[in-house]
């Protein structure tokens, strides 16, 4: 095949994101003061509503996004995205497919750890081969042959066939961080829990849990230095006494799950940040027995959500309409133009006049502990759908026996609601759904969910970025032909506000890694 070179600095761009919610900068509230020339120095205090929990901020095995959100901080990938899916440089500068198999990386050559060790190619093995023996992200690195140190800044990655998902996964701030094979690798459990030595702009140095996490800058920074020398995370677990704590001016900034808490926030003077719509409200289906085996009654079942009022009236505007993966992701696909997905009550009635079941019934379980902003969503659903002669029974379930669901498989009803998480790349949000093992898998066998399957088979060996773009949005189109999977809407994992008097340059990111960190800075 012809040498392609998808490398280098990545051209600026600046142009209106197409995505729904999908912006970065801006938002609404004060708007902020023009308060000259950065000056360095100070310490910002960030409410949050949850702490990370197991594996704590060890960047090989936490996946909860309260750690994801700090390590991000502490930790470099090789490569980074822009908030429209631009990739760029990171700890790497530039990139090269050589082959359908083959990508071969330059790293940079003046960065150290914040240890003041040396960063080189031998770090970036050991984190590669550490992922792939067992790490958080080994999925994504099922194709991965090996990783090799060729120059004391290049790295080769081999894969034994074309991996359509690794230029995403390697770019996404969350997923591949590179750690130090001495500091890492000489730490304890405990250690690479609770503390962190990371090329980032900064570490983690203390973590009093359930109170605060607290990072410092690091004086061994490769980029420009930042402002601000300290960033203390502290812990609001009830959302409303976090947003007390911002109306009292004790928090300079502050991120809520709850989005009408947020535009609260925003009322007493904080700037609102434009959230992205990077969780799926993900409803899985079990179509093994029950109404939903019948496509039609499936399809009946999509057709009869108003998706645009659940978005409007459920959550308050604080939503998008969107299908798998979610509308903030670059990946998505446009959910208003999928098969289904817009509003004909009659044709719902028609369909389930077909199947024979004119008036199904229809359980939905979902999260009656947790997440109650999303509650809203079902109780609409549940209005909608009895328009087209559905009647959906909502079963309120703690989220410890919902859990067991997706481990053992028992206790499926019809259908489970369970908010997901921002995956690195389009095709790890279906993946769970369709293939051997997955969690919310109930289509093994089933022939609607094959010819899906093979799409996602052939998205995850594409071999060029182009080609992996097209299977995944011919993949969204099938899955929603064939109702597997009904997505209400995305929310923004976080609503982000900031006293923008006081926090100066700063604007959240699609990725919640509060990037713009790195040179923000404090009134003194």
């Amino acid at each position: 095949m012809n040498r392609r070179h998808w490398a280098g600095v990545a051209a600026l761009a600046v142009a209106t994101l197409t995505i729904a919610g999908c912006t970065s900068g801006g938002g609404t509230g004060n708007g902020g003061q023009d308060a000259g020339d950065p000056v360095a120095g100070g310490t910002l205090t960030w409410g949050v509503p949850a702490e990370p929990s197991a594996g704590g901020i060890d960047p090989m095995v936490a996946s909860t996004i309260a750690a994801e959100v700090i390590y991000s901080m502490a930790y470099d990938t090789l490569l980074t995205r822009d908030d429209d899916g631009t990739i760029e440089p990171a700890l790497a500068t530039e990139w090269e497919q050589t082959d359908d198999t083959t990508w071969v990386f330059q790293l940079r050559d003046d960065v150290m750890f914040a240890d003041g060790t040396p960063f080189d190619a031998g770090d970036v093995v050991y984190s590669f081969e550490t992922r792939k023996d067992g790490g958080t992200n080994a999925t994504y690195l099922s194709l991965m042959e090996s990783v090799e140190a060729t120059g004391d800044y290049e790295v080769t990655f081999r894969f034994s066939a074309p991996d359509g998902t690794f230029l995403d996964a390697v770019s996404a701030r969350q997923t591949f961080l590179i750690v130090s094979e001495e500091a890492y690798g000489n730490a304890s459990e405990e250690e690479r829990q609770t503390s962190s030595v990371g090329t980032g702009a900064y570490q983690v140095t203390e973590w009093n849990q359930g109170v605060s996490v607290t990072l410092e800058k690091n004086e061994n920074y490769w980029g420009e230095e930042p402002y601000i020398d300290t960033i203390v995370f502290e812990l609001y677990p009830d959302e409303n006494t976090l947003l007390a704590a911002v109306q009292q001016g004790s928090v300079q900034a502050a991120a809520f799950i709850d989005g009408s808490l947020a535009q609260q926030a925003a009322s007493s003077g904080f700037t609102l940040g434009d959230a992205a719509f990077r969780q799926n409200l993900a409803v899985y289906v079990n179509p093994e027995s029950g109404p939903l085996a019948d496509i039609d009654v499936r399809r009946a079942f999509s057709l009869a959500l108003d998706r645009q009022a659940i978005v409007d009236t459920a959550m308050l505007g604080n939503a998008g309409i969107s299908f798998v993966p979610p509308a903030g992701d670059p990946g998505a696909t446009d959910a208003t133009t999928l098969p289904y997905h817009e509003r004909d009550v009659d044709e719902a009635k028609r369909l389930l006049a077909e199947a024979g079941q004119p008036n199904p019934e229809i359980t939905l379980s979902y999260m009656g502990d947790v997440a109650a902003a999303h509650h809203p969503v079902y109780e609409m659903m549940q209005q909608q759908l009895a328009e087209a002669g559905i009647t959906l029974n909502l079963k309120a379930t703690p989220l410890a026996e919902i859990s067991p669901i997706f481990t053992t498989g028992e206790s499926w009803t019809d259908l489970v609601a369970i908010p997901g998480s921002p995956r690195a790349s389009a095709a790890y949000y279906l993946e769970p759904v369709l293939l051997e093992g997955g969690y919310y898998n109930h289509w093994d066998g089933n022939p609607d969910a094959d010819k899906a399957r093979e799409l996602l088979v052939q998205a995850k060996s594409a071999a060029t970025p182009e080609e992996y773009a097209d299977l995944i949005a011919q993949l969204a189109t099938e899955a929603a032909d064939k109702a597997l999977e009904f997505v209400p809407a995305a929310v923004p994992v976080y609503f982000e506000v900031w006293d923008s008097n006081k926090l100066h340059d700063y604007e959240n990111d699609a990725f919640y890694a509060r990037s713009a960190l790195d040179h923000a800075w404090l009134t003194q």
